[in-house]
């Protein structure tokens, strides 16, 4: 393990708790309790604070701040850009918090001497330091100031306090983007000499400090150690481990029975034990559930599969768990905070404080709450468990960092479910309803846009976010008709569609009475335009989608620094100036993840994960890097994502597996199969074992034959006796010695020889032959029979068959043969209206499906595709420029009066792209992830046709107009000198020179409203390439050869000139 795994919230990464390390034996951990009972165990005070990373710029003279990889990589926020940053959060005494904060460590290390600062910090802002702002709030500040209000989460400190922590410091370089991994502890060390007299009690600052190195003290109850050391003994014990083993041995010992009941040979046994519990196999790979499936019967490979899925490592070290929580608690209970005065009486606090809210949730209605509840106090016991203000204690043990919590983790828990509203109301209610204000008093309201195609849990979990704080939420759902989300069957989901599925799945949600789902008015089809309209109107009683008069309205926008910043600048100024009656403010939410079992579900089914992102997969955690981990990255495979959703949809209209992905995206899992039926999508039936499926034989010419020559048999069988030749013995009459002689002669001749006419194709016959045996040998001459028979010779035989009996054979023959007509008839009627009625019904559900298509397409006629507003500010701050500034039509005038040489329009095009790359300066896209690129691409939604140009820029398009539907000239500005480009061409070098001071202002103007380094990263890049594109399509423009009407008169008269 690293000690990174230290860190903890913002760009910090994860603690272990004693038992999360699989790979300590257990005599290590007896070692580890035996010393920490001893008071021999050294470390620091966990603190319940907010994580930020500073540093100091040695040339500015700056102290600068890191929330996230982009501030990083930026160098850091001083306090005025910090303090823009969080200028719309919802916490504004977050905000004041970490500039405040930012300000006392700066006027600290403005002590030192430069050579010191170069040495703690780097000679460019190298080294960030990990630390904590607590923040009790000020007593003092006037009512309504945030600054009064703290940042308290549970833990209620004595004083302002930014805590420098011993450890998850880093080294970042900015060139390359990442940090270094460089130990710079010496650096901590001399920051850490130069703070000693930072230190202060005064409440109205903030005091400097390192957090201070101290022992746990011993226990005092020593049977504390006893019972503990006996639990583990016992555990041990009962799985059959030693000292020598490792807490994974612990596990096998009890995952291997259950292995053993599914009576796999050893290799296949040995597989599935290491795939559950994640131990690589030869090449160093875990073995897949395929892999272990393969050759069991298909019965056996199900529940091979459903143990795999239902897996929960954790589950084997409960017991191991509580044994070592209750020690913990006991160890954490000797710890007095050292930024708490008087911590009796803050543990006073927190026990009244856990057991009114216990009290309330008890008496409450809400049974999720209260299921939560009772799960949390299995660990608490009792409100009395809470016996100390600290969140607990960090230490090292055998090179790796571990942490004693004690009760802090259920008592956040349980005041964070009334605190944060995590599952709805707790407060008994006799209507069931929530509470809203009445519309005549002052409401806050939460806005929620999207397009929703499909809404997926992580919508409806964000939305219960935004509801917290809100007394009523609107959820916008985009209504786009020339462009939609579509499935790959080609149907598109509709805005009905969208919010029947919200409707289905926020029915058994807390928010089902406060929120309203709906559209935005017509004409306007961007969800994101309608949230912006409603804080720009004036208010009016049957206007929806203006804000009432003086609400509050907060913007739902996701977690990312970029995505809070799509309500900023001008939009803001322009809803105060339009609506100051309003107080508007941006609410973060999120991000909300996956649940492990389809994290895991996906693991077993690669093929189908690689299906994903349009073919690119997802990146799972284990695909994250060091540096990914440290700044706390979540994998892109954990979130959730609508385009992930509607491939789900498609593949459960093919596969049963399809619905067990979906119900991870529904707010319940039985919402699954009610979304695909709102969608019009039928689910696939689940798989039947060979055996049981039945295949309809084709109606080929073999199979006819075979039921016909079956359904005679069966008639003749039914309708007919069989026919049985007479039986006679052989006679001695002279007829039948002369034909014996005869024919005994001829089958020697013709049979044993052969013909001669044959024998020349080919020898005689081969084979003997049986002598004499001949059923002609029975025959009798029909006169001798009919003279004896007259003479009374012969007695007790039938004469042949006369004319009467002859034909009653011969009617018979008839009735078989029309018999036989019917029933083809019949079978090929049958068949032919089967056949009929399939094509029919198809013909039916095709046509069906091209009026529903054209319906959808009719109603597309008159949509503008470029209200919506793209994702990233800096994407639709650079469409205001190019749609509301003269930029593109200055540019194409000029450009297209260079008509004498090619070269004049290259060089003309070349001195404005680099005179604006000059201007710019910008970060380089090239840091931006190919998925991201493709992402913000999308977001545009234009269509550049007929342009001959890089592919990779034709998604970058902006459509705008561009001056070409009206040719006006330009009036130009005064010449500025520009650096011009060696070699080009000098005509095109000065239009461009005279052009460019024209459009650069505003160039500058628009770029300069965005502090966010990712959006003047979009910014810049999608400039660059528009203008390019732009270019490109002038070009077409002007190479259009335009035939000039004529006729035969003309003609005629141009020859004879």
């Amino acid at each position: 393990m690293k000690k990174e795994l230290l860190l903890e919230g913002a760009v910090a990464g994860h603690m272990n708790h004693i038992y999360d390390n699989g790979e300590m034996t257990f005599g290590e951990l007896k070692q580890l309790l035996q010393m920490a009972a001893d008071g021999k165990i050294s470390g620091t005070e966990k603190t319940d604070g907010q994580n930020i990373f500073l540093s100091f710029n040695v040339k500015t003279g700056r102290a600068v701040a890191a929330r996230n990889k982009g501030q990083l990589k930026q160098g850091g926020l001083d306090a005025d850009e910090l303090d823009s940053f969080f200028a719309n959060h919802p916490s504004q005494a977050l905000r004041y918090s970490f500039v405040e904060a930012l300000e006392a460590f700066e006027d600290e290390v403005k002590k030192l001497d430069i050579d010191t600062q170069e040495s703690i910090f780097g000679p460019d802002t190298n080294y960030y330091f990990n630390t904590e702002v607590m923040n009790p709030g000020s007593p003092d500040a006037p009512e309504g100031d945030p600054r009064g209000k703290g940042t308290t989460n549970v833990i209620p400190y004595d004083k302002k306090t930014l805590l420098i922590h011993r450890v998850g410091h880093i080294e970042f370089d900015r060139n390359e983007g990442k940090t270094t991994g460089q130990d710079i502890t010496p650096s901590f060390e001399v920051l850490e000499r130069g703070l000693v007299d930072s230190a202060t009690d005064d409440p109205g600052v903030f005091s400097v400090e390192t957090n201070p190195v101290r022992k746990l003290a011993p226990l005092q109850d020593k049977s504390v150690l006893r019972d503990t050391m006996d639990k583990v003994s016992n555990l041990m014990s009962d799985i059959g481990v030693s000292d020598a083993d490792t807490i994974n041995d612990y596990v096998i010992g009890q995952v291997k029975p259950e292995i053993d009941q599914f009576s796999l040979d050893n290799n296949k046994s040995k597989m599935l034990l290491q795939r559950v519990m994640k131990i690589p196999g030869p090449g160093g790979k875990v073995p897949g559930v395929n892999d272990v499936k393969r050759g069991a019967p298909p019965e056996l490979a199900s529940d091979i599969a459903a143990y795999v899925k239902s897996f929960n490592y954790s589950k084997y070290t409960l017991d191991l768990q509580r044994v070592l929580h209750d020690f913990s608690v006991a160890m954490v209970g000797s710890i007095d905070s050292s930024f708490i005065g008087n911590n009796d009486k803050q543990i006073k606090f927190l026990q009244d404080e856990v057991e009114s809210t216990i009290s309330r949730i008890r008496n409450g209605d809400n049974e999720r709450a209260q299921a939560e509840l009772e799960k949390q106090m299995i660990k608490l016991k009792d409100v009395g468990g809470i016996n100390t203000p600290s969140e607990g204690f960090v230490f090292d043990f055998n090179g790796a960092t571990y942490k004693f919590t004690g009760n802090f983790a259920p008592t956040n828990q349980i005041l964070g479910m009334e605190r944060f509203n995590r599952f709805g109301p707790i407060d008994s209610r006799e209507t069931g309803e929530e509470p809203v204000k009445t519309e005549t008093g002052p409401l806050t309201i939460a806005l929620f846009p999207g397009s929703f195609k499909p809404p997926h849990k992580g919508h409806v979990l964000a939305a219960e976010a935004l509801a917290e704080d809100a007394d009523i939420i609107y959820i916008f759902v985009s209504a786009p008709q020339l462009s939609g989300r579509s499935l790959k069957s080609g149907a598109t989901i509709s805005a009905d569609q969208a919010i029947h599925c919200w409707n289905t799945m926020i029915d058994k949600s807390p928010i089902k009475n406060k929120a309203k789902v709906m559209v935005g008015p017509e004409g306007v089809a961007s969800p994101m335009m309608t949230a912006i309209n409603f804080i720009q109107h004036q208010p009016s009683p049957d206007n929806l989608y203006a804000a009432p008069e003086n609400a509050t309205v907060i913007l739902g926008v996701g977690a990312k620094g970029s995505d809070a910043e799509r309500y900023g600048g001008k939009i803001m100024e322009k809803s105060k100036e339009m609506r100051p009656d309003l107080t508007v403010v941006t609410k973060a939410v999120g991000p909300f993840t996956h649940s492990q079992d389809y994290l895991n579900l996906l693991s077993e089914h690669p093929t189908i994960a690689g299906m994903l992102n349009k073919g690119r997969g997802r990146a799972s955690s284990e695909q994250l890097s060091d540096e990914e981990r440290l700044e706390g990255k979540i994998a892109d495979r954990q979130m959730y994502h609508a385009s992930d959703m509607r491939d789900f949809i498609d593949l459960a209209a093919e596969d049963p597996i399809g619905i067990e992905f979906l119900k991870d995206f529904v707010y319940r899992g039985e919402d699954a199969l009610a979304v695909l039926g709102i969608l019009g999508i039928n689910p696939a039936d689940n798989k039947e074992s060979p055996e049981d499926q039945v295949e309809e034989p084709e109606l080929d010419a073999d199979g006819l034959r075979e039921m016909i020559e079956k359904s005679l048999e069966k008639m003749l069988q039914e309708d007919f006796r069989a026919q049985k030749a007479p039986k006679a013995s052989p006679d001695s009459g002279k007829f039948q010695k002369s034909m014996k002689s005869r024919l005994s002669k001829a089958h020697a001749t013709y049979l044993d020889m052969g013909r001669k006419d044959l024998t020349k194709h080919g020898g005689g016959f081969h084979l003997d032959r049986p002598k004499d045996v001949s059923n002609a040998f029975l025959a009798e001459e029909q006169e001798e029979i009919e003279e004896m028979s007259a003479s009374g010779n012969i007695t007790g035989y039938a004469a042949p068959l006369g004319r009467k009996e002859d034909e009653e054979l011969k009617e018979q023959e008839q009735q078989l043969r029309k018999t036989i007509r019917i029933g083809l008839k019949e079978f090929f009627e049958k068949k032919q209206k089967e056949q009929e009625d399939l094509i029919e019904y198809v013909i039916q559900e095709h046509s069906l499906r091209l009026n529903l298509r054209t319906m959808i397409l009719s109603e597309a006629a008159s949509e503008d595709p470029t209200v919506d507003v793209a994702d990233s500010t800096g994407i639709n701050t650079l469409k205001d420029l190019l749609k509301n500034s003269n930029v593109l039509s200055t540019l194409r005038n000029v450009y297209k009066t260079l008509t004498t040489d090619e070269d004049q329009k290259l060089s003309f095009r070349a001195h404005i792209v680099k005179w604006t790359q000059d201007t710019l300066a910008p970060v380089r896209l090239n840091d931006m992830k190919p998925e991201e690129k493709e992402e913000l691409a999308e977001a545009v939604g234009v269509d550049v046709a007929g342009i001959d140009t890089d592919p990779a820029d034709i998604d970058k398009f902006i459509d705008a107009q561009d001056g070409s539907e009206k040719e006006k000239p330009e009036e130009s500005e005064e010449e500025e000198e520009m650096t011009p480009i060696s070699g080009a061409d000098t005509t095109g070098r000065n239009k461009a020179e005279r052009v460019y001071p024209v459009i650069e202002k505003s160039i500058i103007d628009y770029y300069g409203e965005l502090d966010n380094p990712e959006d003047q990263e979009m910014f810049y890049d999608y400039l660059i390439a528009n203008l390019k594109l732009y270019f490109d399509k002038w070009d077409g423009e002007m190479s259009k050869e335009i035939e000039e009407p004529t006729n035969d008169e003309y003609e005629q008269a141009k020859q004879a000139v």
